[in-house]
């Protein structure tokens, strides 16, 4: 009778830790639902009290107090949920890393909020994500991104046509255009109307700042694209004129000559960089490293 009953005993645990698994589970993730039903099958009836206890402190508000909400993976969990994120540390594209879905979306969620205007590529990245969701919502914060550039240059258009030249507005301007267009999905021919006119704008403003980088910067990589590439050699040549002992004009002419397709003017470039008193950067420092090798192998 004594073996029997403790038999039962047994099974009726088991029973019970599947139980909390399975009703853990979908409420929360598997993880969770592991937890706590190992927490139930280690600690007969202490577990399902505590598990209990728990959750009526968690629903009290009780636990929030000591924890940020904002920095919880999942905010149905009670005790996977202690393990946080800080976005400020994690770099966005690893969360693309993540296995959990329910984890990657919260987490790629937050911190997109945070960075959407800093972090295009990891938006574009996410459009061709797996998760349905986090595609969706990638794509609807680079509409709405694209919406609202629209709307602001517009209403800076009718401010201009009343204002006249009217520096500050160009500059601003300018400024939502060149973040236009570095977004993918406009359509090309608009890409190139737009390009214009900020190839124009950046003309403007150097004539007021000449000895400002940034638009010599702007300007030159834009007619590459455009490929006007004797009014960029022109500018490069300007820029350079203006700084000599910066490696930005230099390292626009190496990417206007390859673009021309001129390996020997590239070389040429290059060997102005390196005599130059210009500082370089790890960038400047690889790309000579690179372009030195490919002539070496005669590139």
């Amino acid at each position: 009778m004594g073996d029997e009953l403790f038999l039962i005993c047994i099974c009726g645990h088991l029973l019970l830790t599947a139980a909390v698994y399975f009703v853990v589970q979908s409420r929360g993730g598997r993880l969770q639902a592991a937890t706590e039903a190992g927490i139930v099958l280690l600690m007969p009836g202490a577990g399902l009290l505590a598990i209990c206890a728990a959750r009526i402190l968690h629903s009290m508000g009780f636990m929030q107090s000591h924890i940020n909400p904002h920095k919880l993976m999942n905010k149905n969990d009670v005790f996977t949920n202690l393990i946080s994120y800080d976005e400020n540390v994690i770099p966005l594209h690893d969360t693309f890393l993540v296995d959990d879905v329910q984890i990657k979306r919260k987490v790629f969620l937050d911190a997109v909020k945070q960075n959407v205007l800093d972090n295009p590529k990891v938006l574009r990245m996410a459009t061709y994500d797996t998760d349905r969701e986090i595609a969706y919502y990638a794509v609807s914060m680079i509409s709405g991104h694209i919406e609202e550039l629209e709307s602001g240059m517009a209403e800076l258009e009718k401010e201009l046509e009343q204002a006249g030249d009217d520096m500050e507005l160009i500059r601003r301007y300018a400024e939502l255009l060149g973040d236009y267009l570095q977004q993918d999905y406009v359509d090309a021919l608009t890409k190139k109307e737009k390009r214009q006119v900020y190839i124009g704008l950046m003309g403007r403003l150097l004539q007021e700042e000449p000895d400002n980088a940034a638009y010599w910067q702007a300007k030159i990589s834009q007619e590459i694209v455009q490929e006007h590439y004797e009014e960029a050699e022109k500018d490069c040549r300007m820029f350079q004129q203006a700084f000599p002992d910066r490696e930005e004009p230099y390292l626009l002419c190496v990417k206007l000559y390859f673009a021309m397709g001129e390996p020997e003017l590239i070389r040429g470039k290059l060997s102005e960089l390196k005599s130059s008193r210009a500082r370089l950067s790890p960038e400047a420092l690889r790309i000579l490293r690179y372009w030195g090798g490919a002539f070496r192998e005669g590139l």
